[in-house]
């Protein structure tokens, strides 16, 4: 009986002292030696911020997604490197942010839906502004103005504008405005998706379609580059005039009024003008 009592006794004693360590441990958590979890948290809290353009300044850069198949918008060059209007607005972008700018290509689309799961921070890839994109995405200032035209095979004689596509085999970049223009139109036999101007025009070419309709600025810099430009010409008039915008995820005022402020610069001191010259070999309206 007294080995059980001194058993019991030295128990109680291991518990008293337990609980007094719990408690020390509780008082030093309260003097702000906090526990390893409080410590990520409240790091987390410090770094961390809901504005997008202040997290391209801290990564030090901008990520850009581009189709690179819209030739001159974007596309890849001789060297292998991207190329075009819209990257050369790329980068007078992230210049005027102060960072450098980082190109991700995939089809066009593609591109919307990545920007809203946050896979890249802006989209420059000559994207039209729509009503069902505004949906889910912001637009910034339109920095290109362009239209569809048709264009065929130059002894083509059936097909005189994009509004005659009756009974024809046509074809669009998937998920653009003009694939969109050719859907309202309609009447066509057969309508046909390409990822980019380069398989369009070889089919054009090959015969394998009858019409392909695409931004007058993209058709008027293949047939002045085209070795075999005497195969094709356009036909009628620009339909349905678009306007682009750089695509940017919904509610980042600070990124969009940046961009916006780059734009009307660039309009005002004549670059706007010089890069239609040098992408399209014609002016283009403001």
């Amino acid at each position: 009986m007294e080995l059980e009592g001194a058993q019991m006794k030295r128990i109680k004693m291991l518990l008293i002292a337990m609980a007094g360590i719990a408690l020390l441990l509780t008082a030093c958590g309260e003097n702000g030696n906090v526990s390893p979890t409080q410590v990520s948290s409240g790091s987390e809290s410090a770094t961390a911020t809901d504005n997008l353009l202040e997290r391209i300044r801290q990564k030090g850069k901008i990520i850009v997604a581009t189709s690179g198949t819209f030739k001159p918008n974007t596309f890849t060059d001789e060297d292998g490197q991207l190329a075009g209007y819209d990257i050369d607005w790329a980068n007078m972008i992230a210049d005027k942010i102060g960072v450098e700018a980082e190109f991700v290509t995939g089809d066009l689309a593609g591109l919307v839906p990545g920007l809203v799961a946050g896979r890249y921070d802006v989209i420059l890839s000559g994207l039209i502004m729509t009503d069902e994109r505004r949906g889910v995405i912001d637009f910034s200032e339109r920095y290109k103005v362009d239209g569809g035209i048709a264009v065929v095979r130059e002894d083509n004689t059936v097909v005189t504008d994009v509004r005659n596509l009756e009974g024809l085999r046509v074809g669009v970049i998937g998920g653009s405005g003009y694939m969109e223009d050719v859907q309202q139109i309609g009447g066509y036999k057969e309508l046909k998706e390409y990822p980019g101007s380069p398989e369009a025009f070889i089919d054009l070419k090959a015969g394998r379609i009858d019409v392909y309709v695409v931004a007058k600025g993209g058709a008027s810099d293949f047939l002045m580059n085209d070795k075999e430009k005497t195969l094709l010409k356009m036909v009628g008039e620009i339909y349905n005039e678009k306007y682009s915008g750089v695509g940017i995820p919904k509610g980042e005022t600070e990124l969009k009024q940046l961009i916006d402020e780059l734009i009307a610069e660039k309009k005002q001191d004549g670059t706007y003008d010089q890069l239609a010259l040098k992408w399209f070999g014609f002016q283009i309206p403001h």
